[in-house]
C-alpha cells in the first residue's frame, strides 16, 4: 500500500457524490452551495474551479446526484436544472451504501466526497478537505466540522463503540442525556479546535482517498442505512489507513431532513445497523458472549423511541 508519492491515473481531482430520497428542497440548496462557491467553467462542463485562503487552487470536480426513487421531482430539479451534474436516477430506493457504490464506482477521481443532500458546504470547504488530504498522504477518511441548523457544533466524530459502551449509549440516550456513556462515546469532552485521529467520520460528509477506498472495499450493502459509516472507517483503519476529524473545514447539515421515516422505523433501522455491525466485525472475537446483551439494550431502545413518540 503506497502512500507516499503515490501516482494515481484518475481523470479528476475529486468526485461528489450526493445520494437524494425525496429530499427536493434541500438538495437544490445543496447543489446551489457547491455551484456558488465552485463554478463550472463554462469550456469544461466537468471541471469545478475552487479556490481557498492560499490563492486559486484549481481541482477537476465531477459531481453526482443518485436518486433514490423520489417521487417529490428531485430527479427532474437535476435534470432541468443542473445539466452539468451526472443523474443517476434509481427506479427505487436502494439504500445509502449501495446508491453511493453506484456513483462511486462511475466515477473517476483520486478522492471521493460523499454528502448528504441536506448538506450545504461554505466557501473553501471543499478545498480544505482536499488539500488535507494531499498533505496527509496516510489519511484514507477525513470530516469536515459539521454545524446544525440552529447553529450548534455537530458530534460528528466518534469512538468505534464497544459492546458495554454501545448498550449503554442506547439505553441511557434517551432516559439521562449527556450521561457519562454517550459523552464517552461521542468524544463530547475533547477540543475540536484543530485536527486529530478519530475512530470515525459522519457519512453525512466525508471524503476517501480513491487508494483507501480500492484496499478496504467500498460501502457494505447490507447497511441499507445508518452505521456503513462506521463500517467503512472500521476497515480503513484495519487496512493501516487513518481517519481525521479536520475542523478547518465546515459544512451545514439540517440533521434527519434527507431522510422521512416516523422516528420508531428509523430507530428499528439504527438498532438493526448496529447489531449487525458488532456481528460482522466481531463474531469472531471472544466478543461475541456479550451480543445477546447488546439485542437487549437495542431492543430496549426501540421501546424508548416508541414510547417518546407515543407521548408527543
Amino acid at each position: 500500500m503506497a502512500k507516499n508519492g503515490e501516482i494515481e491515473k484518475n481523470k479528476f481531482e475529486l468526485s461528489i457524490i450526493i445520494v437524494s430520497y425525496n429530499s427536493r428542497s434541500y438538495l437544490d440548496e445543496c447543489l446551489k452551495s457547491i455551484f456558488k462557491y465552485h463554478p463550472f467553467e463554462k469550456n469544461d462542463s466537468a471541471l469545478i474551479k475552487g479556490y481557498d485562503k492560499g490563492g486559486a487552487s484549481n481541482i477537476s470536480t465531477e459531481v453526482f446526484v443518485v436518486d433514490n426513487g423520489s417521487n417529490d421531482g428531485s430527479a427532474e430539479l437535476v435534470r432541468d436544472n443542473y445539466s452539468d451534474v451526472k443523474l443517476i436516477a434509481n427506479s427505487q430506493n436502494l439504500g445509502f451504501s449501495k446508491a453511493n457504490n453506484i456513483a462511486i464506482k462511475k466515477s473517476n477521481a483520486r478522492y471521493v466526497m460523499l454528502l448528504n443532500s441536506d448538506c450545504e458546504v461554505y466557501q473553501g470547504s471543499i478545498e480544505k478537505l482536499v488539500n488535507f488530504m494531499q498533505n496527509h498522504p496516510e489519511a484514507g477518511v477525513a470530516g469536515p466540522k459539521i454545524i446544525n441548523s440552529d447553529g450548534s457544533i455537530q458530534l460528528s466524530c466518534r469512538r468505534f463503540p464497544s459492546f458495554f459502551d454501545a448498550g449503554m449509549h442506547s439505553l441511557l440516550e434517551h432516559i439521562i442525556p449527556g450521561n457519562r456513556f454517550s459523552r464517552r462515546y461521542k468524544l463530547a469532552d475533547v477540543n475540536r479546535e484543530k485536527p486529530f485521529e478519530v475512530d470515525w467520520v459522519s457519512g453525512s460528509a466525508m471524503i476517501l482517498r480513491r487508494r483507501a477506498l480500492n484496499d478496504s472495499g467500498l460501502l457494505d450493502e447490507n447497511y441499507f442505512m445508518y452505521v456503513e459509516d462506521i463500517d467503512l472507517c472500521y476497515q480503513m483503519w484495519k487496512k493501516g489507513w487513518k481517519v481525521y476529524y479536520n475542523p478547518y473545514s465546515s459544512m451545514l447539515h439540517h440533521v434527519g431532513k434527507s431522510t422521512h421515516h416516523g422516528a420508531t422505523a428509523a430507530s428499528v433501522r439504527m438498532q438493526k445497523s448496529i447489531f449487525y455491525f458488532f456481528w460482522k466485525n466481531y463474531r469472531k472475537t471472544y466478543r461475541i458472549i456479550f451480543l445477546p446483551f447488546l439485542l437487549l439494550f437495542l431492543g430496549l431502545r426501540i421501546l424508548l423511541t416508541f414510547l417518546k413518540n407515543l407521548l408527543k
